[in-house]
């Protein structure tokens, strides 16, 4: 399918039913085409995508017969101090040639992180939220009927009918409601590099609202959930920004998860410039899966860091992320993928 004129068409082209969830919060339905495998729906994901470095990373995507892509943050680089937002602004422009040049054919949906948020590592603070907001919002042309439009924060839900299965997707909006962080007080220490926990429960990462709303869609009855969030959540062992950073929050989040029905809750993050595989079990033997893909362009070459919930090491190099939601076997296979479309970690969350 050809996404024109614009390669970020909202509209999801894909072979499922989609719900969009509406501010009544009872779901608009959407008729779509029929599957390209009416049991499976395969969807690719990725973060830190910077607009003025090659992105060989598309070749191997485009081979892989997507009905939908994640940009789960970091889609561009436009840190902006100023009210004009000159330098977002003109990363978005940059990035939409891009895309137009990839002539990618399959659908996007996204969340941002903190460079397409406007500042790297910001929050609530970030003076300059709203503007950003609606360049976002802009540049992935999200109708102007969707809740995101009217609402604060850019947190949202979708589901897809995959054969008899349901699957949700929620996306956190990390950014727009987050408190401060605790700076280190030994910069550059292994385990302390940015950030030390802050064990100070009214601290927030989503905010009143959004934990309000997460918590009625984590109620919900489904047979797969996938939870976007920009930044990892289960990781503990390095001091980069992270949920731990506000150990309360992710204390709570993880409460949420294992009052659910599901016995398998899967977990995508970006943001940390390597690919991983984390993985948790709640008070009641429920297992989460966090998945990390970072980066698509930007990778660096650090040393492995203190991971004593991750299974196996680390890939520093370029990457991306594919998984198959497989409603006949009733589990999601979860591949990150090297330059070359070689799987170079996976596991499967089964339900």
């Amino acid at each position: 399918m050809k996404i024109l004129p614009h390669p970020m068409k909202n509209i999801l082209f894909i072979n499922i039913i989609f719900f969009l969830v509406s501010c009544s919060n009872k779901p608009r339905v959407i008729p779509s085409p029929k599957m390209k495998n009416y049991y499976e729906m395969k969807i690719g994901f990725g973060s830190c995508l910077k607009q003025d470095k090659p992105m060989p990373i598309f070749d191997p995507i485009k081979k892989e017969d997507l009905d939908l892509f994640l940009m789960i943050g970091d889609n561009v680089y436009g840190d902006s101090e100023e009210e004009d937002l000159k330098e977002l602004k003109s990363a978005y422009k940059s990035q939409r040639k891009n895309f137009q040049k990839l002539d990618l054919d399959f659908p996007f949906e996204a969340i941002w992180d903190d460079h397409d948020y406007g500042m790297n590592d910001a929050g609530a603070d970030y003076p300059h939220k709203e503007k950003s907001k609606e360049l976002f919002l802009n540049f992935w042309n999200v109708s102007p009927e969707d809740i995101r439009r009217s609402r604060e924060g850019l947190y949202f839900d979708l589901m897809y009918k995959v054969n008899d299965k349901n699957l949700q997707i929620i996306f956190l909006d990390t950014r727009t409601f987050r408190d401060s962080l605790m700076p280190s007080p030994n910069i550059g220490q292994k385990g302390k590099e940015r950030y030390i926990p802050n064990t100070d429960s009214s601290l927030t990462i989503l905010g009143d609202k959004q934990w309000e709303w997460l918590r009625e869609k984590i109620d919900q009855k489904v047979d797969f959930r996938i939870i976007v969030s920009s930044i990892q959540v289960l990781p503990i062992g390095h001091g980069w920004e992270s949920w731990n950073n506000l150990p309360y929050e992710r204390k709570k989040l993880i409460k949420m998860i294992d009052k659910a029905s599901l016995n398998e809750t899967l977990v995508i993050s970006g943001d940390r410039h390597r690919g991983g595989i984390y993985k948790v079990k709640t008070d009641s033997g429920k297992v989460i899966s966090e998945v990390t893909s970072s980066s698509l362009n930007a990778s660096f070459p650090n040393e492995e860091e203190y991971g004593p919930l991750r299974v196996g090491k680390t890939f520093i190099e370029e990457n991306y992320g594919v998984i198959i939601v497989d409603s006949n076997d009733n589990d999601m296979f979860v591949g990150i993928k090297n330059i070359n479309g070689e799987i170079v970690r996976n596991v499967t969350i089964s339900n």
